[in-house]
């Protein structure tokens, strides 16, 4: 077994016990959240990549990630408009 099996087994006999719940409920939730996390990641590079219009990034982000994002992507950008001047 490889070390991410073991920690795997090893987290859902943890959160097993703690919980009380079955173990097909806990991966399925897993599952679910692991996806969401997937796909807002995805959404945000398809927004910084201009991929995704912003009205759809802001359905699915909430609006102050998008701002966040839009702010951080204008200061990189003027660095590095600022570093090519020097």
């Amino acid at each position: 077994m490889t070390q991410s099996n073991i920690s795997i087994t090893r987290e859902l006999s943890f959160i097993t016990a703690y919980t009380g719940e079955d173990e097909l409920i806990l991966l399925s939730r897993a599952l679910n959240l692991g996806l969401n996390l997937l796909f807002r990641q995805v959404a945000e590079q398809a927004l910084i990549d201009n991929r995704l219009p912003r009205e759809e990034a802001v359905t699915i982000l909430g609006l102050e990630r998008v701002k966040e994002i839009e702010y951080a992507k204008a200061a990189l950008e003027q660095d590095i408009r600022r570093g090519l001047t020097l």
